[in-house]
Parts: C-alpha cells; structure tokens; sequence
C-alpha cells in the first residue's frame, strides 16, 4: 500500500467503487463521517492519482462495436512516438500499451464484425513505422477490468 494512504482513505475508495454514482453526501451519511471529510479524501486521492476521473464507464459494445481484438505491433526503430500519436488517430484503437518482448506495441481495438477489424488492422497496418502485426480477437471478456480487489487486499493487510 502506498505510505500516503490510510485506512479512511481506503474506506472512502472503497465506498466510491462500490457506489459511483451516489454523491459525496449519501458517501458521508454511509461512513458516518462530515461531507467535508469525505471531499478532502477525494480530493487527495485525485492529488495523488488513485483517482483518475470521474465520468460514465461506455461500454464500446453499446456503441455497435460489438467485437474486441489485441493487436499486437512491431515498429522500426526509433518511431514509436509517431506511430503512437498516428493510432491516437484511428478511433477504434481504443487502448495502446508499450510492451517488452517480441512486440513493441500492445493495441486493444473495437470493430462492429470481423470485416470492420480488417479494415482496422489494414489502417494501423498503414501506419509508417510498423514493421509487423498480430491479431488475437477476443471470444468474451471474462474478468473486467476491476480494482476492488486490489483494495480489499490493502484494508485486509492493515
């Protein structure tokens, strides 16, 4: 756990996973604590990067793309930033992750069918400075991404 958390900031991350859309006052009344208490926790939190936004979590697939895949690039040498502010360009690559290993590049991408992926995987293919790619198409998502755990972990460990 990082030395500048405590248990009540914990609580407070806790609750604000488990309840997102509440509000700083219901978060309060819950914890049995001040609302001023409770807001200048979020705002350290914010500080301090454990909180990184605060907005609605869309799901690609309500959008229409319905499909996932991993492509997974090899670059030139010396290009990785043009190529990564060049996929910034192309919407459907949704995530980018510099990796190690054979693969320079980690892309998650949405498509609406596996023609669209195609055309996708042509256009990052067009990208000057990739070399290479492969493509793994993701059947079904079977843990979402999730950090309550994690926090749980950390309030057990005190």
């Amino acid at each position: 756990m990082s030395d500048q958390l405590d248990p009540l900031d914990l609580r407070v991350l806790s609750i604000c996973i488990q309840q997102p859309r509440v509000g700083v006052r219901e978060y309060a009344r819950q914890l049995g604590l001040a609302r001023g208490t409770v807001q200048s926790r979020l705002n350290k939190l914010e500080r301090l990067g454990v909180i990184t936004g605060w907005g609605p979590v869309v799901s690609p697939a309500g959008l229409g793309f319905t499909a996932m895949a991993y492509v997974r690039l090899q670059l030139a040498q010396g290009v990785l930033d043009e190529v990564t502010e060049n996929l910034r360009r192309i919407p459907e690559v949704i995530e980018v992750d510099s990796i190690a290993g054979e693969s320079d590049l980690l892309c998650r991408v949405v498509s609406t069918g596996p023609e669209n992926l195609e055309e996708v995987v042509q256009r990052i293919l067009n990208v000057k400075g990739v070399i290479r790619s492969r493509t793994e198409t993701v059947l079904r998502r079977r843990i979402s991404q999730r950090i309550q755990p994690l926090v749980e972990g950390l309030v057990r460990d005190l």
